[in-house]
């Protein structure tokens, strides 16, 4: 797969790509089934293949606010070269692409387009004029529009998973994600605090991506390719008072040093939200007892 970077004056030099367009956070199911059908189409008739998004979350860039991702780009990047995409196209977002008239966005960067394939609710171009009609409008190509998917009688979207996230209802999250939510991050220095209670534990440079509702999680974490059973704390200590939000794995049966290492958490099971005790003493004979719950999780989960 070829990844190419654009910006807003660029073109694009392909032609007949069978394209699928959007922001594509979370690569969730309705994703999933958009691209798969742009991929389907692409194989019936033998053109190219393209996934087109953009840097940032469009509307966060204009109202000036950091965006908490549900998958990063190089993720998504991931994703899409695992499906087998020929081009995966990155607009980067800036204050001119955002001004761009939908017009203007469809003459410049679609005509590179056979069919372009796009969710029911998909909008562009300045202030979001462009939608799924204006695409229809276009005679250079075809528009497939993937209409709307549910879940439990309600809607699969990046925002639902949100809220379930925040609400630390990871089973539905994971429902409508096809894969359970993960994390990636650098093993950095913390505290050193977990191997003082015999708990140790790594610290993961979360940065970028929305954390789930603070609190004691059952996850599988992935160092070197290999997957370890592991619960993981989200909060910010309360015991010790601190002050600022941290998460933290301890992996069962593991005592190798992974600093520096880059590392992905997938989260399996809301375990208990996170408590201030007493003492240090109280705290770990809590945490014997997460260790215990997060065993009979995954035990039960193989069975």
């Amino acid at each position: 797969m070829k990844t190419i970077f654009l910006k807003f004056d660029d073109q694009i030099n392909e032609q007949n790509l069978v394209l699928s367009l959007g922001f594509f956070d979370g690569m969730h199911l309705a994703h999933q089934t958009l691209l798969n059908q742009a991929l389907d189409i692409s194989h019936q008739t033998g053109k190219k293949s393209a996934l087109m998004t953009f840097s940032t979350h469009v509307l966060s860039f204009i109202k000036n606010q950091k965006f908490l991702h549900l998958t990063n780009l190089d993720e998504k990047i991931k994703k899409a070269e695992t499906m087998g995409f020929d081009y995966f196209y990155v607009f980067e977002v800036t204050p001119d692409l955002v001004s761009l008239p939908p017009e203007l966005f469809i003459s410049r960067f679609l005509k590179c387009a056979d069919t372009v394939v796009v969710g029911f609710d998909f909008t562009f171009g300045s202030r979001g004029k462009g939608n799924v009609d204006l695409l229809k409008a276009s005679p250079q190509f075809q528009t497939i529009v993937l209409e709307e998917m549910s879940y439990d009688q309600q809607k699969i979207g990046s925002s639902r998973i949100r809220d379930a996230l925040a609400e630390g209802d990871i089973d539905l999250a994971n429902h409508m994600l096809g894969y359970r939510y993960t994390i990636s991050g650098q093993v950095i220095k913390g505290k050193g605090r977990g191997k003082y209670l015999s708990f140790p534990t790594a610290n993961i440079d979360f940065d970028g991506y929305l954390l789930p509702k603070t609190g004691v999680y059952a996850t599988l974490i992935t160092v070197d390719g290999i997957e370890y059973d592991s619960m993981t704390n989200i909060g910010d200590n309360p015991t010790f008072s601190d002050s600022k939000v941290s998460m933290e794995v301890n992996i069962l049966k593991f005592k190798s040093q992974i600093y520096g290492k880059t590392v992905h958490v997938a989260f399996e099971k809301y375990l208990r939200a996170e408590i201030k005790y007493a003492t240090a003493a109280e705290l770990i004979q809590r945490m014997h007892l997460d260790e215990e719950e997060t065993i009979k999780t995954f035990k039960k989960m193989r069975s």
